[in-house]
């Protein structure tokens, strides 16, 4: 029997699927374009419910153009852009997505600044606070919008989002807690005192547990295999932060080898072998 693995980015614009076999040959692709709303100046968000409905089209799709049994599906990973806020609320519903392109924080950077917030943060996790940084977005609901940041029950990223679809598992990945600000870097777990920097010491209990990419997240339920066409049980890992994985797709994995992508965001990365403390590097 042949086996695949399929993959799905989930980009600030469109989501896309696509088939692998083993060998890393490509057997199909199928992409649709998502919506943003900017409901004020400065934010930029995105209904979730229609991220997840553009994913099921497309794993449909993918699935359908290589001609093949989605038994023989042995794996699905997923990739996302970074930062912004997806959450969920207590009952574990979609409740708020927030791009990566929002500024709707900006002044809650600025007065950071004034504070000194930045050399506090920056000594965990390597990084001073930006606008669309997931911490920041979540700071800035908690003193502007107060009901709907007592109704956030877990706080995503976009890809983890697709994957707790997929499976309902409750995870995220060192990549994108890392990549957002939120985790030590020292040792790659949450620390109170960093959470307390931003002004979030109570929001320990809203992040989700942090895997390794490749760790199993969890399973295609069989709700999400009736509307896919996915084997219920086909396990789902965790998955990467979009510019981590256009790195490693690229082949570039040994320290001192660079990347260069061009999208939405358009990052520079070199691979170290340990975490760099410079103040002028974004880590």
């Amino acid at each position: 029997m042949a086996s695949y693995i399929l993959g799905l980015d989930a980009g600030n614009t469109v989501i896309k699927a696509i088939l692998f076999d083993l060998s890393g040959r490509e057997l199909a692709f199928a992409a649709r374009d998502g919506r943003s709303s900017m409901p004020k100046p400065g934010h930029v968000e995105r209904d979730l419910d229609e991220l997840w409905r553009n994913s099921v089209s497309v794993i449909g799709q993918c699935i359908a153009e290589a001609g093949i049994d989605a038994g023989e599906i042995v794996a699905i990973g997923c990739a996302g852009h970074g930062n912004g806020l997806y959450a969920l609320d207590r009952a574990g519903a979609p409740l708020i997505g927030i791009q990566s392109l929002d500024t709707r924080a900006v002044d809650i950077v600025a007065e950071w600044a004034e504070q000194n917030v930045g050399d506090r943060t920056y000594a965990h996790c390597l990084q001073r606070p930006w606008a669309a940084q997931t911490p920041t977005l979540l700071a800035w609901l908690k003193r502007f919008s107060p009901a709907l940041f007592a109704s956030i029950g877990t706080v995503f990223l976009c890809k983890d989002f697709v994957v707790n679809r997929l499976t309902g598992a409750r995870s995220s990945d060192t990549s994108d807690m890392s990549g957002c600000g939120l985790l030590q870097m020292q040792d790659r777990r949450y620390e109170p005192d960093l959470l307390a920097a931003y002004g979030l010491g109570d929001c320990m209990d809203l992040l989700p547990p942090v895997l390794e990419s490749a760790d199993i997240a969890g399973h295609v339920s069989a709700e999400v295999a009736a509307l896919t066409g996915l084997r219920a049980g086909t396990p789902v890992v965790a998955g990467l932060f979009d510019v981590v994985a256009s790195a490693v797709g690229s082949g570039v994995t040994r320290t001192g080898a660079a990347s260069v992508i061009a999208g939405t965001w358009s990052i520079n990365q070199v691979i170290t072998d340990k975490p760099i403390r410079d103040p002028s590097i974004f880590m």
